[in-house]
């Protein structure tokens, strides 16, 4: 009996022995160090020999046959998108969306907005595009685009250039897929495969092994994940931007669409469909003389976007404005730049409706405690649109001391002029703008490493 309660005793101290060790242990064990990140790698992937195999043509043939849809091929898919900017009947596709669809006083509108009616880029509808008329710029990892509830796993970009003639135009097709979360109930930590796809390619030093990996993920998909080249990832969150760029009046536009697919009677469409751009509200819309409902309610929504872009961190301000204030074309008439805030806000400011939305302004900006000026909020504005995002630079006063590096000479941010040195050699590279480069890449590494080290959600990123 003695012998027992020994053996139990000891056995029982040894176990304590053990649980205490073990406390220590998880005490002073140091949390294991994230992986060294490359942003060339793993963010902006911009090498000729890895990017070049991501041709426009495979991309809408897999596009196609995913879609299941019959008789269509990716020109046919291509003359369509720029019909859109064709007056009815079009170049390409009669039954299709065009940019008179719509008219207000005659006017072709969208969204209740003016809009451009043809494009420059219109006659692109008449003719098939041949081999060689569009390559690949760029492949981008937006994971920090993913919403904190997981909702979704991220962007991932592929950017397309078409060769022009003139020494001004540019045109850019820019895919912005959005990778569903296959297990939503998780959280975003149904996204964490995707993240640590993007954080080990940083560590792979064979450039064909990191080309096979990216063209898995975006044309097969991980483990448990659709392929990131998928009719649904855009047609919802995700779509198809369009940078378009001509010598003359109608310089720098932006343009969004959406990838629908449509059956009737049992025959089906797949479409490029022209949506509203993100956080591009008209610009009239910040003149205090316009006393017209919509203005009014606009400014109302405006005054409560003032705390998040009074946010003093060029990478976290931001807004988010309703559709119904939103433009379907950044730069839609020849008389006054849409896009340009600031003009019609300080012509306005001196009295009436005007100094009343520049006070209404100032005055959450005192809530806050932010120091910056209703001049600063309307110029962060601008900078969150497309026109701001892709033209401002180091030039441009954000206020609160931000400032921007001084970027590209141009729109685009990945630059089929400008050449860079790559692990392939001299000018292998594709030029990513500094301001990507030394600001909004640093940052979107934070976060993923921050959510591989101990689950931190995506904050918001510009």
């Amino acid at each position: 009996m003695r012998r027992s309660r020994l053996f139990a005793t000891t056995l029982i101290a040894f176990a304590t022995l053990l649980l205490f060790t073990a406390a220590r242990v998880r005490v002073v064990r140091s949390p294991v160090p994230p992986k060294p990140l490359s942003a060339t790698r793993s963010f902006e992937i911009t090498d000729k020999p890895i990017v070049e195999f991501f041709s426009l043509d495979r991309v809408l043939t897999q596009l196609i046959e995913r879609s299941g849809v019959t008789g269509i091929t990716p020109q046919q898919l291509m003359r369509q998108m720029f019909d859109t900017q064709n007056p009815r009947p079009g170049l390409a596709d009669p039954a299709g969306a065009h940019c008179d669809d719509t008219l207000i006083k005659s006017v072709p509108s969208f969204n209740g907005f003016p809009r451009r009616c043809p494009t420059p880029e219109g006659k692109l509808a008449a003719t098939p595009y041949l081999a060689g008329d569009y390559f690949t710029l760029g492949i981008a990892n937006r994971f920090d685009l993913a919403p904190p509830d997981g909702s979704d796993c991220g962007q991932y970009r592929l950017v397309f250039a078409h060769r022009e003639t003139g020494v001004l135009d540019r045109l850019h097709i820019i895919f912005e897929a959005v990778l569903p979360n296959p297990n939503p109930s998780a959280g975003i930590a149904g996204c964490r495969p995707v993240a640590q796809f993007w954080s080990d390619l940083s560590s792979v030093e064979s450039m064909k092994l990191r080309r096979a990996r990216l063209e898995e993920f975006f044309f097969d998909g991980l483990e448990g994940f659709p392929p990131v080249i998928d009719v649904a990832n855009l047609s919802g969150r995700g779509g198809i931007r369009t940078v378009q760029q001509v010598a003359g009046p109608a310089t720098n536009r932006f343009y969004q669409f959406r990838l629908v697919k449509t059956c009737a009677s049992g025959d089906c469409t797949l479409r490029f469909t022209p949506d509203v751009l993100e956080n591009m509200p008209y610009g009239l819309l910040f003149d205090g003389a316009d006393e017209s409902n919509q203005a009014r309610a606009f400014r109302d929504e405006f005054v409560r976007q003032v705390p998040t872009l009074a946010i003093n961190d060029l990478n976290l301000f931001h807004m988010k404005i309703p559709n119904e204030y939103l433009m379907v074309e950044s730069n839609p008439i020849e008389s006054f730049g849409a896009f340009a805030y600031e003009l019609p806000f300080n012509q306005s400011k001196a009295g009436g409706e005007g100094l009343v939305f520049r006070e209404r302004i100032q005055a959450e900006l005192d809530r806050v405690g932010s120091t910056i000026t209703p001049e600063n909020i309307i110029v962060r504005a601008e900078h969150q649109t497309c026109h701001g995002c892709h033209g401002f630079n180091g030039a441009i006063p954000l206020g609160g001391g931000l400032k921007l590096e001084i970027g590209f000479g141009g729109i685009q941010m990945i630059s089929e002029d400008i050449l860079m040195d790559g692990e392939a050699g001299p000018g292998t590279r594709y030029g990513v703008d500094p301001i990507v480069e030394k600001q909004f890449v640093p940052h979107r590494m934070q976060i993923l490493q921050d959510f591989l080290r101990d689950g931190t959600p995506p904050v918001h990123s510009n």
